[in-house]
């Protein structure tokens, strides 16, 4: 093989290389196990501050019309509830997002024809 042989090879191979790099896109990490970590933590954080917020509603209007724990207890409920529901809407989204990775992936191992 002679050196511009070589030379023509490399530059085809980088060539290659660079198409490769610019359609290569970005998946998201949804099977990392840090990543699900992260989807927990997200959940039980917003259920923490809806009943945080509730509890300071509460007692903010228990303090204001002195009607201890009347507030306090209703907003705490209202709260949990604001949580949960928050934290149902972030699964469905996150259930999304899962399946569409997973159809995106299944897409690209269907049309993979083996070719170079």
């Amino acid at each position: 093989m002679t050196e511009s042989d070589k030379k023509s090879e490399i530059q085809v191979l980088s060539e290659r290389l660079n198409a490769l790099k610019k359609n290569k896109v970005d998946e998201p990490l949804l099977d990392d196990h840090y990543s699900q970590a992260h989807f927990a933590w997200r959940m039980v954080i917003e259920l923490v501050a809806g009943l945080a917020i509730g509890f300071g509603i509460g007692w903010g209007l228990d303090y204001l019309f002195n009607s201890k724990p009347l507030f306090m207890i209703l907003f705490i409920l209202l709260g949990m509830a604001a949580g949960i529901n928050v934290m149902l809407k972030t699964a469905r989204e996150i259930g999304a997002e899962q399946v569409k990775h997973t159809s995106s992936v299944k897409k690209k191992e269907s049309n993979f024809d083996g070719a170079d």
